[in-house]
């Protein structure tokens, strides 16, 4: 199988050419380089992302769907929405994913996909970035409101000039400038 170039645009890029999978599929294992977790990480506004690796299977199906399987290992430095300190996360998981590279009509009304299930994404071409897929499944799985052990939010006690009624409403700030006028 050739080797394509990386995708200059993307902070982490291993494309294949779909066509060249075998029908058995292909195993692939990506290990994200140093500056490569650092352009990751500032693309998904981590502290740091000490770690990011993936083993994946893509199989080539009917009508031309690829479907990706794997697993996503990543360590993780993120912000404390409340103090924050930085907060060490390890995210884990398996995932599936497919991909199409021809939708026609046709195609659309014959595939048997249930509602619960996620129709195939749609390829530009017969290049597939596996690297861009794990970045998208590590921007899915880290917490999108990380907390400190123990951070708990305290909201601010309204000020003495302000009514008890006043604090609780959204439109206090309205009211008082209707008073003003």
């Amino acid at each position: 199988m050739a080797v394509l170039p990386p995708n200059p645009e993307l902070e982490f890029s291993f494309p294949i050419d779909v066509t060249q999978v075998a029908a058995l599929g292909r195993d692939y294992t990506l290990i994200a380089k140093e500056d490569e977790r650092r352009r990751v990480a500032k693309r998904l506004d981590l502290l740091e992302l000490t770690t990011l690796r993936a083993h994946l299977h893509v199989t080539p199906g009917e009508g031309g769907v690829v479907a990706v399987t794997g697993r996503l290992a990543a360590d993780v430095s993120q912000e404390c929405v409340v103090t924050l300190v930085p907060v060490k996360a390890s995210v884990a998981e398996e995932f599936s994913r497919s991909f199409t590279r021809q939708v026609s009509k046709t195609f659309v009304e014959d595939i048997d996909v249930e509602i619960s299930d996620d129709p195939p994404e749609e390829l530009h071409g017969d290049v597939l970035d596996l690297a861009e897929v794990v970045v998208e499944q590590l921007a899915l799985l880290i917490n999108a409101y990380p907390r400190a052990p123990g951070a708990v939010f305290k909201p601010q006690a309204a000020s003495l000039d302000e009514s008890p009624k006043a604090a609780v409403s959204p439109f206090a700030v309205l009211a008082k400038l209707k008073k003003n006028s």
